[in-house]
């Protein structure tokens, strides 16, 4: 079946929803639903199996009428002659005696095609598009899984006409629309009807293709044509056995309107069409029914020029290859903190004493860790362990032997154990060698301070020592046809053909040539370079110190830096100082090969250090101020500082981290990236072909959308709550001053959000005035949708660390709180109320507090039960425990002698209102002056523990989320208790069915057939006992369509003069049944439970009751009540004459006080 109507399901192994059919409704009362008026009414008569309606399929249709399936109205008479089956017996009154065609109809029906064909063939049709319309509307109709429709005793042709229908039909069944409510929860910013059509456009485009295809394959089985007549007649624009594509559209859309007025004859008379027409589809909002195909052309050549990005999907999976880029190369200096722990202990006669001969052995241990490392003398030997043993220092000779031997070790395992790391981790499938650069150890004098000093003897405050420090060499290595045999510093791993080699140079004088046909990844810090890439994707990691960004002048040689073959890369790792600089970041030029260092002074030259060559993509130093101009090459550059970037021709990628950059696109198909790092991009494009502009944060956090000038300004929110200042993108030179007036002169822009929603923005043609104009975009592709919402209508809902965090607080009568327990973990929730700002009535701040007196003669002020309240209209939303005091009376109150248990907020909570306006609760402002005064219960009026939080957030509501298939058998239907985050959908196949609630629930009450005016409506029985809460008829409320039955809100469908109309009934706690009448919006009770009441005296009481408020049947029938002996029937009361009566007696008349209740029964 296609997916039109069908929402998006909340996925799950089990629904909570289950539907069992029954023989008979356990409410036998009800009152009957509304008929058509064309319908006949049933008989007594119509119960006979042998009725003469029921003989034939003729009889059938003059009985009921043509069955309808979806929009279309046939006959069975008709499906017969097509040689109609269901589930493989031929159609027949036994399997088609129904007024609709339901699921399990439609599933099993099959057409058998050669009659199909001679039908067709044979029957003066004069218009096909009748036809094409019925098999649209069965496929569309059909579950995704169905069988082909049309069969035949032997293989179909591949090819032919029914093969190709068969085709067209499985792409009907896969197709789906998206539903009206698709964009319910999107940002108020958005222009949803807009967004209805962009976003409808492709699928809408794949419906009309398919019912041109149907159409086609009809005209030409009545024609006999071939089928390759069909592609020059225009209806079909692409291959059968594939939908239309939905990109792309501009020309193949635009001829098949051109040459499809024929086609948009039937076409809107289908359910897809019509369901398009109503806000979801391509003709959306633009075009009205019927249709008219200049217009239509006009508005899909508008959608399409508004779009423009053809060329998009080629640039976007280039990706962000650079955007984040980082290698760091941790070399640490040699630490030598005292003797080594590794070698073993030499052999030692033990000594007496135990002491003496720890003492000898630590000493010895010295000695052979020493020996490990440099050889000794044999007076070394002694000297040493001599001063060892009695705790002096060691010959400073050979300690500096020591520490430098020691130190290349230490170091060149650290090295080795690194890149063995990185080996069998993070670049196990991307590195296949790792390459140590070339160093010494030296020894370097420092001081080592001391902590107490005698300086009347002379001493100083110091020592002077010396401690090893690397020193990295030069490296000259020629790796063009492959690593050389025997190479220093070489670290392999796993091979592989796409592996790469990773270049560890660090500073020194470098002449490296990299293996021609593997990338090279070179990282390397000061001094000169001369470096060359391969053949494949290579890249160069200058890591940039503070010794690099204080060079005064150019150096004797520049570094030479040749990227080869392939898309390389040049990045700035590190970031500049937070101390000032000579230098503030770089000047990279690829089109030159320039690269200097740019400096606070923009008048003073640059300092040139390198020449590159080939090198394509560009990643800056972070918190630099950095200027790249790139080349007519496909650039990748990343910004990651206070950046200008001018990129050339070709289509070129930007990924902006900084925290201000401005970037000039120039020409070519551009994709730019904004992080949410960035608070202020500006954009320059010629708008010669499209760009796409992504931001790295959801939807819901842009705010605005304005013209302002020639410029396109989108703002969003940044920081918690919005309290940095907003981020602004500004594309600039989007408009041009032509004779005092703006004119659009670029709208080549397609906008994309983290969470994957796709923008349009709206750009009118021409701006008469210079203010700031706000736009609404329009959505092209839905991204992901919000996250579900807990539904809770009323009660309490408990705050822990498992379980839902977003909840939607709808708008009855009924109280809500949230609860929190003492040592709950803190958690993070987001509440939408239903209600806007202006709606809150007031705030309160409940609490209890004790004053005790301290041992010090202190006040000490003891806080408990802390509950913050939100008033809004005829409901209260408390929080409790969400702020809790310390346990003991230790804060500062504002006076020394008073203190306090002070409340702290132990759970994260926002609040989101129906208006946008959003709260994060907060410790409320306490009086503890006035506490002291007056302790005990205390209730305040303050809006303190409410933190307005800037900007607008967006309002999430519950979306139809579960929809079982009821079919025209009585039923009953249980929905689960739990939590519950959708809209359950019933529409009823005007039956009977019996529906067992659960609490914080929302159903959706609806018979298609009787909204369509096609069938009769249902009857729905709502039962109550399943509730967690008790219900009463104070607990029924009906407001407009929306039936409240304590916490469970009931949709119900509006009422139509001419339509059939629901009967609803709602069964109470205590067995009461109520009729909600929706034509008059009152409630009569017709059914008694006597089993509820004390006595039959209260029982006459209620119905006293009920009569004074005009809320009593006519005939309202008593249950499970006793009368005369030897009687049988049900007791009833008519409150028209006033009088109680059994329904197998019509004369009787019975007197309340021979009645008696019946007793309950026993579980």
């Amino acid at each position: 079946m296609s997916k039109m109507l069908s929402p998006p399901l909340q996925m799950s192994s089990v629904s909570p929803i289950q539907v069992t059919p029954v023989s008979a409704s356990d409410n036998a009362h009800a009152p009957a639903a509304g008929t058509l008026n064309a319908a006949t009414p049933a008989t007594d008569t119509d119960t006979d199996a042998g009725a003469s309606w029921r003989r034939t399929l003729k009889s059938l249709d003059k009985h009921f009428g043509p069955l309808r399936i979806g929009e279309v109205m046939t006959s069975r008479v008709e499906l017969q002659a097509m040689g109609a089956t269901i589930n493989g017996q031929p159609i027949s009154p036994a399997n088609a005696g129904l007024q609709r065609a339901d699921q399990a109809f439609l599933d099993g029906l099959n057409f058998d095609a050669d009659k199909v064909q001679a039908r067709l063939k044979s029957v003066n049709i004069a218009d096909s598009g009748e036809a094409a319309m019925l098999f649209y509307e069965i496929a569309c109709k059909r579950s995704v899984d169905a069988a082909p429709l049309f069969v035949a005793d032997t293989v179909i042709d591949p090819g032919s006409a029914m093969d190709r229908l068969n085709q067209l039909g499985k792409a009907a069944q896969k197709l789906d629309i998206h539903r009206v409510d698709a964009l319910a929860n999107a940002p108020g910013w958005i222009s949803k009807n807009k967004s209805y059509l962009m976003s409808g456009a492709g699928v809408g485009m794949q419906a009309f293709g398919i019912y041109s295809g149907y159409r086609a394959m009809i005209d030409a089985i009545k024609a006999g044509e071939k089928l390759e007549a069909l592609f020059q007649g225009g209806s079909i624009a692409a291959e059968f056995g594939s939908l239309i594509i939905e990109r792309g559209l501009a020309k193949g859309g635009e001829y098949m309107l051109r040459n499809g007025g024929n086609t948009l004859k039937y076409f809107p008379r289908t359910s897809v069409g019509k369901y398009m027409s109503r806000g979801a589809g391509m003709f959306a909002s633009a075009i009205t029914l019927p249709f008219d195909i200049t217009d239509a052309v006009k508005s899909f050549n508008a959608a399409a020029a508004s779009q423009g990005k053809v060329a998009q999907d080629h640039y976007v999976s280039g990706g962000l290859s650079v955007a984040g880029a980082s290698i760091s190369l941790v070399l640490g200096v040699a630490a030598l903190a005292g003797f080594g722990s590794v070698a073993g202990p030499v052999g030692l006669v033990a000594a007496g004493l135990l002491i003496a001969a720890s003492i000898i052995y630590q000493a010895a241990r010295v000695v052979d860790d020493i020996d490990d490392y440099i050889e000794l003398t044999f007076e070394e030997r002694m000297r040493s362990g001599w001063f060892a043993f009695t705790g002096k220092e060691l010959d400073k000779e050979v300690m500096d032997r020591f520490k430098l031997s020691k130190g290349f070790d230490d170091y060149q395992k650290q090295l080795d154990v690194s890149a063995k790391d990185m080996l069998q981790g993070a670049y196990k499938h991307s590195i296949e060698h790792v390459i140590n650069g070339a160093f010494q150890v030296e020894l370097k004098p420092v001081k080592l301070w001391r902590y107490r000093w005698d300086e009347s003897a002379g001493e100083q405050p110091f020592k002077l020592d010396s401690q090893a420090a690397i020193v990295e060499g030069d490296d000259v290595i020629d790796a063009g046809n492959g690593l050389p045999a025997g190479l220093k510093g070489k670290i392999s791993g796993s091979a592989g053909d796409d592996k790469g080699v990773f270049w560890r140079l660090g500073s020194g004088n470098d002449r490296v040539i990299g293996v021609g046909n593997k990338p090279n990844l070179f990282t390397y810090r000061d001094d000169h370079k001369a470096l060359t890439g391969g053949d494949k994707n290579d890249a160069f990691y200058q890591d940039v110190s503070e010794k690099e960004l204080n060079r005064t002048g150019k150096p004797a040689h520049l570094s030479v830096l040749d990227g080869g073959a392939g898309s390389d890369t040049l990045a700035f790792e590190g970031s500049r100082p937070i101390s000032d600089t000579r230098n503030i970041g770089h000047d990279i030029n690829l089109h030159s090969g320039k690269l200097a260092l740019r400096g606070l002074d923009s008048a003073v030259d640059t300092v040139d250090v390198a020449q590159l060559t080939s090198i394509e993509n560009v990643s800056t130093l972070r918190r630099g101020t950095s200027r790249v101009t790139g080349n007519a090459e496909a650039n990748r550059i990343t910004a990651n500082g206070y950046d200008r970037i001018s990129t050339g021709a070709g289509d070129d990628t930007i990924a902006i981290y900084g925290l201000d950059c401005r970037v000039e696109g120039g020409s070519g198909a551009d994709r730019y990236y904004i992080a949410s790092s960035n608070a202020r991009t500006t954009l320059v494009e010629d708008g010669e072909q499209s760009s796409l502009i992504e931001f790295g944060w959801p939807a819901d956090i842009i705010q605005r959308w304005q013209i302002i000038g020639t410029s396109l300004v989108v703002s969003s929110l940044r920081g918690k709550d919005g309290d940095d200042p907003e981020h602004e993108l500004t594309v600039e030179n989007v408009y041009q001053w032509i004779d005092g007036k703006r004119q659009l002169k670029n709208d080549q822009f397609t906008f994309r959000t983290q969470d994957g929603f796709e923008l349009l923005a709206q750009l009118p043609r021409q701006l008469d005035d210079a203010s700031t104009h706000t736009i609404e975009p329009a959505v092209t592709v839905i991204g992901q949708p919000a996250p579900a919402v807990h539904i809770v209508n009323g009660g309490t809902v408990e705050i822990a660390e498992e379980g839902m965090k977003r909840h939607y607080v709808s708008r009855t009568a009924r109280p809500v709180a949230f609860v929190a327990r003492r040592n709950t973990a803190e958690t993070s929730r987001s509440v939408f109320l239903a209600y806007n700002d202006a709606d809150i009535v007031d705030a309160l701040l409940t609490y209890e507090v004790e004053v005790r007196k301290g041992v010090s003669g202190n006040t000490h002020l003891y806080y408990r039960d802390i509950n913050l309240s939100v008033l809004l209209p005829s409901k209260v939303l408390t929080f409790k425990s969400v702020v809790q005091p310390l346990s003991a009376a230790t804060g500062y109150s504002g006076r020394n002698s008073l203190k306090v248990t002070t409340p702290q907020l132990m759970q994260d909570v926002v609040l989101i209102m129906q208006d946008q306006v959003s709260y994060r609760l907060q410790v409320p402002q306490m009086d503890y002056e006035d506490d002291a005064k007056n302790p005990g219960t205390r209730v305040r009026s303050t809006r303190s523990f409410l933190k307005r939080r800037n900007g607008s957030y967006r309002f999430v509501r519950p979306l139809a989320s579960v929809k079982p298939a009821l079919t025209a058998q009585p039923s009953r239907i249980t929905i689960e208790a739990g939590s519950h985050t959708g809209i359950y959908v019933l529409e009823g196949q005007s039956s009977t069915y019996d529906v067992h609630l659960a609490s914080n629930s929302i159903v959706r009450l609806s018979t298609p057939g009787a909204t369509a005016k096609t069938a009769d409506a249902s009857i729905w029985n709502l039962y109550t006992r399943t509730l967690k809460e008790r219900v009463v008829r104070e607990d029924i409320q009906l407001e407009g369509n929306r039936l409240h039955i304590a916490s469970v809100t009931i949709e119900l469908p509006e009422v139509d003069d001419d339509a059939p109309v629901e009967s609803i009934s709602v069964v109470t706690s205590a067995g009461n049944v109520y009729e909600v009448s929706l034509l008059f919006e009152v409630l009569q009770l017709y059914v008694i439970d006597a089993r509820g009441y004390a006595s039959v005296e209260a029982l006459v009481a209620d119905i006293d009751l009920h009569l004074q408020r005009n809320e009593l049947a006519a005939k309202v029938h008593v249950t499970n009540i006793g009368f005369a002996p030897g009687k049988s029937g049900t007791v009833f009361y008519n409150s028209v004459r006033k009088y109680w009566g059994i329904d197998s007696d019509p004369v009787a008349r019975l007197k309340p006080q021979d009645l008696q209740i019946s007793p309950a029964a026993k579980a």
